[in-house]
């Protein structure tokens, strides 16, 4: 038996303590009144008797609620799993342009910089990049990507309408500040004009 169970026990053995006083009283009282006069029963007698009986017999019947409280109630919760959480976000507005260049070569390159932010709970993580469309004749996009702790940067890299890999090897990493250098390239087939590519990025098994 536990210990709840003990003290449900013992505080049941403990009302008894008092009926068993009045029951003992009553007998001891119904004894003297018989000692005294044999022939006269004090028509109360039974009465007593039969009401103290009774009130030694309810407390000597189960307390439902003494005994509840050894009983031990187990509630199931509900286990709330992790995620897989893979999430890149990307900061700062890329403007460049190509205006220069030296005679008998071609244009010089455009840069622009921003940052990036990566949080995985996940193992074996890439980051891949690829445009709304093809660049036109004549112009090349490029990107590097600096890779977080423990992953690895492919280095610099042509963006085309098709995912290119730019980090591998990302896990269980978070980073924030990350290095991310864009490089517009023209030769002198490209026209003059102003073009305009949104790049995506996506975190994805490698």
């Amino acid at each position: 038996m536990g210990s709840n169970g003990e003290s449900a026990f013992f505080d049941c053995l403990r009302g008894f303590e008092r009926p068993c006083q009045l029951l003992a009283s009553q007998l001891q009282e119904i004894g003297q009144q018989r000692g005294s006069s044999a022939s006269h029963q004090p028509p109360s007698t039974p009465k007593r008797y039969h009401e103290t009986l009774f009130l030694f017999l309810r407390n000597c019947a189960p307390d439902e609620h003494r005994f509840l409280r050894s009983v031990k109630r187990r509630h199931p919760a509900g286990l709330h799993t992790v995620s897989e959480i893979a999430i890149i976000a990307v900061q700062g507005n890329v403007s460049m342009t190509i205006n220069q260049a030296t005679a008998g070569q071609a244009p010089d390159a455009a840069t622009a910089s921003a940052t990036y932010a990566v949080t995985t709970n996940g193992t074996q993580k890439k980051i891949t990049a690829e445009l709304d469309s093809d660049m036109p004749d004549g112009l090349t996009l490029n990107a590097t990507m600096a890779a977080p702790s423990g992953a690895s940067s492919a280095g610099k890299t042509e963006l085309s309408d098709k995912a290119v890999d730019l980090v591998t090897n990302v896990t269980k990493v978070r980073g924030s500040g990350l290095s991310l250098a864009y490089e517009a390239i023209a030769t002198v087939d490209a026209d003059p004009d102003n073009v305009s590519r949104t790049v995506t990025y996506t975190t994805t098994n490698n």
